[in-house]
């Protein structure tokens, strides 16, 4: 199996046993080849995992670049949320001595993750997996730093939405450093100032020792009765409470987004076990999400254009976890065609699937926040 094909059949999102994932693939693309799992292992470490990096950065350049004029943005802004998840590996000890490790008897080995998202536009535009030593403040600075390097940072005006784990006095200097923006949910006791102030929008200076940080603070009540503190640089008053509540809850993204990466993407399903492995098969997760979007994006044109006119109760939206499915049966033989007109006709016919696998988007629908013991949901089937 040459580089090319290595790559190809790292990203092909197959999570059987890795002698299953071969004969799988090579069927999958045609060739009466056989590869051992030990030659698969041998291989693989010939591959840094910074190639899978790069790859990613390059989509996300790429996708900004290509999308110019049809981005999303509120109020002028690009609107990112950060947000940490741990990430189960396999229990292998090197793994634990190297990560870290989580559970009862802190004995399972553990990573910390954390992804900046573009909420409105639905594209991880950076991730980390780092040793559970590293705090989430620590990957919110590495993140802003990335989002500087972007090729479209000068293009755009930017604004991160951070949970109540992440406010502090040095995460917010590093911001403002940066010429970003950001609305921060915090806790009781975060400053004494601030809570001390009543209900409604109000411009205070937070103290670090001798250094002053003029902010915002709203503070309204949630629906269920429950206070809620938000701080932001943003001073502009014709941006009420209202417009920032409403802005906080666009966060919710985030979450669901994780969900796909868990639950569709099974990016804890791990095909080495390998410190290397792991990250190589972070970052081809995470490029495959971006990527399960940009074929999202196209198909999507078609629904709506499709829809017009038609006077249906609901709008639809393309089915993400029948796009992952598709992706995971087609892509990677349509990238191994050779062929440059056969491989675009190809990529045509996973965007004519995708069109008619569709959903109504039903509003203002909300449902408790539960925790479930069982892995798999009846709702949530694995495309493998």
């Amino acid at each position: 199996m040459g580089f090319k094909k290595l790559m190809f059949f790292l990203l092909s999102m197959v999570k059987k046993s890795s002698q299953n994932a071969l004969e799988y693939f090579f069927d999958k693309i045609g060739e009466d080849t056989f590869m051992s799992q030990q030659a698969f292992s041998l291989a693989r470490q010939k591959i840094k995992w910074q190639a899978f990096w790069d790859l990613f950065v390059l989509a996300v350049n790429t996708h900004y670049r290509i999308y110019k004029d049809k981005i999303k943005r509120w109020k002028g802004f690009r609107i990112f949320a950060i947000d940490g998840s741990k990430q189960s590996l396999p229990n292998d000890p090197p793994l634990r001595e190297y990560f870290g490790s989580s559970g009862a008897g802190n004995t399972s080995p553990t990573a910390q993750g954390s992804a900046l998202y573009d909420i409105l536009n639905n594209i991880v535009a950076d991730a980390r997996i780092e040793p559970m030593s590293t705090d989430e403040r620590t990957l919110a600075k590495m993140h802003i730093r990335h989002l500087v390097g972007l090729e479209s940072f000068e293009e755009w005006k930017e604004l991160i939405l951070f949970d109540r784990g992440y406010p502090s006095f040095e995460l917010i200097q590093e911001l403002l450093e940066a010429k970003i923006h950001f609305v921060m949910r915090v806790k009781s006791k975060f400053s004494i100032a601030i809570d001390e102030l009543s209900r409604g929008d109000h411009l205070i200076e937070l103290e670090h020792g001798q250094e002053k940080i003029l902010v915002r603070v709203l503070k309204f009540y949630l629906d269920g009765g429950e206070e809620e503190t938000l701080i932001t640089s943003i001073k502009e008053r014709q941006i009420g409470i209202k417009g920032f509540k409403a802005l906080y809850f666009k966060r919710w993204p985030i979450e669901t987004k994780y969900d796909q990466l868990k639950n569709k993407l099974e990016i804890e399903n791990f095909s080495g076990r390998l410190v290397d492995n792991i990250r190589q098969d972070f970052y081809a997760t995470m490029l495959l999400t971006n990527l399960a979007t940009e074929f999202i994006n196209e198909a999507q044109e078609i629904v709506e254009e499709n829809q017009k006119g038609k006077g249906n109760k609901y709008e639809y939206k393309v089915n993400v976890n029948h796009t992952i499915g598709v992706l995971k049966d087609r892509l990677i033989q349509t990238l191994c065609e050779e062929d440059s007109k056969r491989r675009g006709e190809m990529f045509e016919e996973i965007i004519n699937l995708l069109e008619k696998r569709i959903i109504p988007i039903r509003p203002n629908r909300s449902f408790p926040r539960t925790r479930r013991k069982a892995k798999f949901h009846h709702n949530q089937k694995s495309n493998c």
